[in-house]
């Protein structure tokens, strides 16, 4: 019998034991310690052999693929021996690709990805089609196929950690939401990040498509990665020209005064709701588009259905107001790019609260925006850097969140406007993750 040790005890671990054991597989688990003691558990209680402790060469004995999971760095001492002695490593969402044999759209990106993939999902739903969101998002898809749940499309968030791993990923449509600095102590350099995340987009059948915005089509460019067999859908926004491409392209103009959209017939004519932020705008294109890859249908027909989706929390939200003036919920900006664009939503001047724990990556390009900020409030281990480089925006710096929203007040009376809250930095100084810091953000700006 074949023998699997998949690497780390995490919740995709679970799922791809689960996977393997139901086709018959002899599986061997191994983490170095029991950081995720609920996920562990698990493991035990399905009665999955489990070592914990140091992984030495002879877990490798008799083993014939390793799964491993995503976050792991691919230069840990046991995979060094597994590729030494010519041992497939694979991702959990190989194994459960090879057992799937329905369609599949992947979704990549800096920003954007889970509303992206979420929004695709529902749209399918609403077409007819049995879609699923799973991947970086949601249950593994290895446990789905393992529970036997009925599933006729997935439609996969994946990240850079996850298609490092990945070998057999093929997609009928890829999408590349967007792309800037992230994840430097992963990948070192913007190259090897944006190949990392080009993966995906090499893995798109030659007869789909590669729907990305103009910026990631020029990275593509300039960091000089291969050309898909599939066609390449371009999005560009107001007087953006399209980058040329060797290979298949068509084109889609978005006009953001209007809402209209032009481009090679695959969408309709009736303009993009007006309340929607522009990050969600082209999140809404490319998510018809990819709708579209699988399924005749219009773009009106995905606009009507726009109406009963959730847009996902802490992503731009509309919360509330204040004197009158929209509250948004931003916690999921945990880099520059995610801030940018939340300033391009806002329509007049505004407070800006940014902070958290920084990532290494530049504030500056907050200055192309500072039109539309009246009033700019640091918080938290990143507050002294952003204030340093965002200085002729005259900052209010502040040890934690908490101090920064007793203070809000006062800043209203100065200057009244939106409140976007856009933070642009880890959460981890102050919180467990974005959610737990957008759940706090939403108790506490309200007693102001």
């Amino acid at each position: 019998m074949s023998k699997t040790l998949i690497i780390g005890a995490g919740r995709s671990s679970l799922g791809a034991a689960k996977l393997l054991n139901k086709l018959g597989k002899e599986i061997l688990v191994s983490d170095i310690s029991e950081k995720y003691p609920d996920q562990i558990q698990s493991i035990r209680n399905a009665g999955f052999p489990l070592i914990i402790g140091p992984q030495t060469d002879d877990l490798l004995e008799g083993v014939d693929q390793l799964i491993v999971s995503p976050g792991l760095p691919s230069q840990l001492p046991i995979l060094e021996a597994a590729r030494n002695l010519k041992i497939p490593i694979r991702s959990e969402i190989d194994l459960a690709l090879e057992n799937f044999h329905g369609p599949v759209i992947g979704i990549t990106g800096t920003n954007g990805k889970s509303t992206t993939t979420t929004l695709i999902a529902h749209l399918l739903d609403k077409l007819g089609v049995g879609a699923i969101a799973s991947g970086n998002i949601g249950i593994p898809p290895s446990f789905i196929l393992a529970d036997d749940v009925r599933v006729e499309a997935f439609v996969l968030e994946l990240s850079s950690y996850q298609l490092e791993f990945s070998q057999q990923i093929r997609n009928k449509c890829s999408v590349f939401t967007s792309f800037s600095e992230d994840h430097m102590e992963r990948h070192k350099n913007m190259r090897s990040y944006f190949l990392a995340k080009w993966r995906l987009m090499m893995a798109t059948e030659p007869s789909g498509f590669c729907i990305m915005p103009r910026v990631v089509v020029e990275a593509a460019r300039a960091f000089k990665a291969p050309i898909p067999k599939a066609t390449l859908v371009q999005v560009i926004v107001d007087r953006e020209k399209p980058v040329r491409w060797s290979g298949p392209q068509l084109v889609i103009h978005l006009d953001t005064k209007k809402g209209l959209l032009k481009g090679d017939g695959i969408l309709g004519a009736r303009p993009i709701p007006e309340d929607l932020g522009f990050h969600n705008k082209l999140n809404l294109i490319y998510s018809v588009l990819a709708v579209q890859s699988l399924r005749k249908t219009s773009w009106d027909r995905c606009v009507e259905a726009l109406s009963s989706y959730a847009w996902l929390p802490y992503r731009f939200q509309n919360i509330g107001t204040w004197n009158g003036f929209p509250v948004y919920n931003d916690s999921k900006s945990t880099n520059v790019e995610s801030t940018l664009v939340a300033l391009q939503s806002v329509t007049q001047p505004c407070v800006l609260l940014l902070g958290g724990l920084p990532k290494g990556e530049s504030y500056k390009p907050i200055k192309a925006f500072k039109s539309k900020i009246a009033t700019l409030i640091t918080f938290g281990a990143a507050s002294e850097k952003i204030s340093e480089e965002l200085e002729e925006l005259h900052p209010f710096a502040f040890s934690t969140l908490k101090e920064a929203l007793q203070e809000l007040p006062r800043f209203f009376e100065r200057t009244p406007g939106p409140l976007v809250f856009s933070p642009a930095c880890s959460s981890f100084d102050e919180f467990l993750n974005f959610e737990d810091r957008g759940e706090f953000f939403n108790r506490n700006y309200r007693k102001i």
